[in-house]
């Protein structure tokens, strides 16, 4: 699997592309963040159901890994994506406070998810320190909201 040192300078704009959007999709979480701290948290709802998406976006990415893994692997992905996105769902419908510890959670649980498809050679190593980075800005974000909400 070739890595960012490795792709080929037609591939470069990809990668850097991957990293702008995965940073900008922290976004809506840091100004949650931000919300329930300085202000009275009136954006928290949006953000909280943002949460749910982006989780079931991360699932998705999952289940593309799952059609080219391992048939064992293929159905742990399956099932743990499915489950992971009904926790979403879940998330979305408590109130804040649980609901953005519960994403947190999930989004953690989701990267080690990750970094058993970048050990089993599925993920490249430049995308597992991507999520690595963006899930550790989305987890921190989410601990703030659920503690202050």
């Amino acid at each position: 699997m070739p890595d960012a040192c490795t792709l080929s300078p037609a591939q470069r704009p990809a990668l850097i592309a991957a990293w702008l959007l995965a940073g900008a999709g922290t976004l809506p979480f840091l100004a949650g963040a931000v919300d329930v701290v300085l202000r009275n948290g009136e954006w928290l709802g949006a953000v909280q159901i943002y949460g749910a998406v982006i989780a079931s976006f991360v699932c998705g990415i999952h289940w593309g890994a799952a059609l080219v893994a391992a048939e064992g692997l293929a159905l742990r992905l399956f099932l743990i994506s499915n489950i992971a996105a009904l926790l979403g769902w879940v998330a979305a419908l408590l109130p804040a406070g649980p609901g953005f510890l519960l994403l947190a959670v999930l989004f953690a649980a989701l990267l080690l998810v990750d970094r058993h498809l970048w050990r089993a050679r599925l993920w490249p190593l430049w995308f597992w320190r991507l999520r690595g980075i963006i899930t550790a800005v989305v987890v921190g974000a989410c601990l703030v909201i659920g503690a202050v909400a």
